[in-house]
């Protein structure tokens, strides 16, 4: 096999993977496809040509604000999730918030009010940021993924995996900054780690040209009982303080 069949077969490889990464799971036929090889020859127009059917004209070019977004998550039917979802829960917040925070998944309450972090947890959070003054009106609240898991359980890998992109495009939007990443689940997705939680809180790790902080996730804290509440508390209350610094600077 020589090397110009093989510089082909790697350009249609990547751009097959991207195009999983979008959601996209059919390819229409058409010129475009069967002029597909020959890109390196022609100019960048030939990826508009592949995806100028309606079923993708909507996702490529991805929207270029949030409210595309949300429309686009809406009519999101990538994963069973939305077949017993009553909300999509995008998130809050300033689309030019200089902190996000990522949770894992909406719980019942988020799933009926379509908000993230009205629950417990959300109170929890709520009081955290307040502690280190930080307004919650201020900052962008969202998640790993959009829809309820039954039970609240954790998010699949297939499930986080055709949720990604929403949560990508988010942060490229809004191109905050600072993250929070609240939870193992936000951070190893965030991170692309597989790494425990202990060991990735404490100190800011770099993702494109934000920051991130793994931080435990309040649900986690209010699950936990006596002098291990205790300790966490501690533990995310030093976390937070990292955070204060850091954050104001971008006052």
């Amino acid at each position: 096999m020589n090397k110009e069949i093989l510089h082909i077969m790697n350009d249609i490889s990547s751009w097959l993977r991207y195009q999983k990464q979008l959601g996209v799971e059919i390819i229409p036929k058409g010129p475009g496809l069967s002029a597909f090889p020959d890109h390196r020859v022609k100019d960048k127009a030939s990826l508009q040509e592949l995806t100028s059917t309606p079923e993708y004209r909507d996702e490529i070019p991805a929207p270029t604000d949030l409210d595309g977004l949300r429309k686009m998550v809406e009519n999101c039917n990538r994963c069973e999730l939305h077949k017993k979802r009553h909300n999509i829960v995008f998130g809050e917040g300033p689309e030019n918030a200089k902190l996000v925070l990522v949770g894992e998944a909406p719980g019942r309450e988020e799933d009926m009010q379509g908000l993230p972090f009205v629950g417990p947890s959300g109170k929890l959070l709520t009081d955290m940021l307040n502690a280190v003054n930080i307004s919650r009106k201020d900052v962008f609240i969202t998640s790993v993924i959009k829809c309820r898991p039954p039970h609240n359980r954790t998010p699949g890998h297939e499930e986080i995996a055709a949720c990604s992109f929403f949560l990508r495009h988010q942060l490229r939007l809004i191109d905050p900054p600072l993250i929070l990443a609240l939870g193992l689940v936000a951070a190893q997705t965030l991170l692309k780690e597989k790494a425990p939680l202990k060991s990735l809180r404490g100190r800011f790790h770099q993702l494109g040209n934000a920051r991130v902080m793994p931080i435990y996730h309040p649900a986690y804290l209010l699950r936990s009982k006596g002098g291990r509440q205790r300790d966490l508390k501690r533990v995310a209350w030093q976390d937070l303080q990292i955070l204060e610094k850091e954050y104001a600077k971008y006052r």
